[in-house]
């Protein structure tokens, strides 16, 4: 049976990181999928920020000069353009919430929970909500393909529910900040398969970007643990 921690902390993380996938899907129908990118990667910035203002944990200074040299990294590889509209508003807001899943999750961890059961509340939850607010967003009925399936397979299975199950193990080991770092890497992983798997060319820019990123990884790793 679920203990109350489990069952708390489930729908705790659950309920923002529904938030975060609401705010950035509509923060999409606003704004370009490249500025979107680079407003959600900001999360790895505003972790560090809130473990300090929320008083929750000391920030080295190794992680704060590993941030920024992943958000350097990943403004150089996303490049976004244009002003500020509605839709970056919207999706600053899908970083924020995956900012305080990182926090939130690392508090319930830690306080010897199973990760299996808290795991499976986190995705009944963002599961149903999601369900939900589909049916009151989305009235037109589902027209299934195989390409709707294999999407449903590659989004839901891989990127959503064999992602954060492994992330929730990686959590026991690594601090919040250090968790941010390594999602930072998230967009140089997207180039790469756009290359191989889409064609698109990545510039001089680009790859100087993604390899900022991943020294930042490698260093703000590099302390003693």
């Amino acid at each position: 049976s679920l203990t109350k921690q489990e069952m708390w902390g489930g729908i705790v993380c659950g309920f923002f990181l529904f938030l975060g996938y609401a705010f950035q899907n509509f923060g999409l129908m606003n704004t370009t999928a490249t500025k979107s990118a680079f407003i959600t990667s900001i999360s790895v910035l505003i972790v560090p920020i809130l473990l300090v203002i929320l008083n929750i944990q000391k920030v080295q200074l190794r992680i704060w000069i590993a941030v920024l040299m992943a958000i350097a990294g990943l403004y150089l590889l996303i490049l976004p353009g244009g002003g500020i509209n509605l839709g970056d508003i919207i999706t600053f807001g899908c970083a924020l919430s995956f900012a305080l899943h990182i926090i939130a999750q690392d508090n319930f961890i830690k306080k010897e929970i199973r990760l299996l059961p808290f795991f499976n509340v986190q995705m009944a939850f963002v599961t149903v909500v999601s369900l939900f607010h589909a049916l009151m967003f989305e009235p037109d009925p589902i027209i299934w393909s195989e390409r709707l399936f294999c999407a449903i397979i590659i989004t839901g299975f891989l990127a959503t529910f064999m992602a954060f199950l492994i992330m929730i193990w990686a959590q026991k080991i690594l601090n919040p900040s250090e968790t941010a770092i390594i999602f930072a890497t998230e967009p140089v992983a997207a180039a790469l398969f756009a290359m191989v798997f889409a064609g698109e060319v990545l510039g001089l820019l680009g790859w100087i970007g993604g390899g900022l990123v991943c020294l930042a990884v490698m260093y703000g790793e590099s302390g003693e643990k």
